[in-house]
């Protein structure tokens, strides 16, 4: 096997490689290395940690003969990040002694390597629903709503994003038990009118297809699912995952079923508000007093200390009186999601929870709603 590349043109797929391979607590472990194969004149890189499976193409001219081999994720990584990023880069692979050549004509390295062939491959089942949408579209949905997916170990449900489809309605929850994130958008090529579908997509295969998204583009991607796993091919990348297979509870008895109130608050200086207070919150619930009354928002919080921080926002326009206390890192984390200037406090009864949207909610084709839930000081 030997080729050459420019590393610009392998650099953003080895860093996507390296965050799938290497995952596994053995570190003898095949998976900590990634494949490398060139067949014709394409250039093949799969990584994978049995749950998750990635893989690239990237077309090359310079090849003098094709082979496979796996290398070591991290160590390849690291080899190449200190060259310059235009440097044209020679691979070279010596059978005999299991070694990977490395050249950029000024500096080489020679790398140990392993044999390709116990390198696991992702077994795919017959694929039995495919939800198909613009790119621009799913990573928006992907990053408005990623944040509110638990880090925890319990509720394994609670550990990826749900996707719901009837019809052509798609509907996307995550949470992670203490605030909620609602995302609703009709599917222009979704044909089937009398399909129900669910599944979980895990935390790990959201995050990465988000990195190899384009946020403007217009270009659709299907998702395709089996009975528990879920794949798509974009941008020369190739996707797989596991699903998580598990029951997801009724969310949607959270959603509250009217609004008695709307509050429109301007989203960056009230962000900058509970910025400065949130310094002296408990630790522990981060909880700040949001007080709603004569024309203005009053924010307050004390820590186990009694030290107390307090400020205020003036809203000419609020005829409302209510009060709410909740965790001012999961307000900060919707209101840093949204991009429009004034952000909707949505107020129903009882007031378990906040509802929070973006201003243009009604008008915009993908409307996301935030719920979080009180907490007691």
């Amino acid at each position: 096997m030997k080729f050459s590349v420019l590393l610009s043109d392998i650099k953003k797929q080895l860093d996507s490689l390296v965050n799938i391979a290497g995952s596994s607590p053995n570190k003898e472990d095949i998976t900590q290395n990634i494949l490398i194969n060139i067949t014709g004149n394409t250039l093949n890189f799969k990584a994978t940690n049995y749950n998750i499976e990635l893989k690239t193409i990237i077309p090359i001219e310079d090849v003098l003969s094709e082979g496979e081999i796996t290398v070591n994720a991290s160590k390849l990584r690291d080899t190449l990040s200190n060259l310059e990023v235009n440097s044209l880069l020679t691979f070279s692979l010596d059978d005999n002694q299991n070694i990977l050549h490395i050249s950029d004509g000024v500096t080489s390295f020679d790398i140990r390597t392993r044999s390709s062939i116990d390198f696991p491959s992702f077994e795919i089942d017959d694929i039995t629903q495919e939800i198909s949408l613009k790119q621009g579209e799913l990573k928006k949905i992907i990053d408005s709503s990623i944040f509110c997916v638990t880090n925890e170990d319990f509720r394994e449900y609670l550990r990826g994003i749900r996707f719901e489809l009837t019809g052509s309605k798609l509907e996307v929850f995550t949470s992670d038990g203490h605030r909620m994130a609602i995302i609703e958008l009709e599917l222009e090529n979704q044909v089937s009118a009398d399909v129900t579908f669910g599944a979980i997509l895990t935390k790990k295969f959201a995050v990465e297809l988000s990195k190899i998204l384009s946020d403007e583009s217009d270009s659709l991607i299907t998702l395709q699912f089996t009975k528990n796993a879920v794949l798509t091919n974009c941008n020369n990348f190739s996707l797989a995952s596991k699903l998580i297979t598990c029951s997801y509870p009724n969310v949607r008895n959270v959603i509250p079923k009217s609004i008695e109130k709307i509050v429109p608050i301007p989203r960056q200086n009230f962000n900058k508000l509970i910025q400065q207070v949130s310094v002296l919150t408990s630790k522990k619930i981060k909880g700040v007093t949001f007080s709603f009354e004569n024309g203005k928002i009053d924010l307050n919080c004390e820590n186990s200390e009694h030290e107390v921080a307090h400020a205020s926002m003036v809203l000419p326009d609020l005829d409302y009186t209510v009060e709410i206390s909740l965790n001012s890192q999961y307000v900060r984390d919707v209101l840093n999601s949204i991009a429009t200037d004034n952000v909707l406090f949505c107020f129903s009864k009882p007031l378990a929870h906040i509802l929070i949207r973006a201003a243009d909610y009604d008008t915009s084709t993908i409307k996301i709603s935030y719920i979080i839930s009180k907490v007691v000081m």
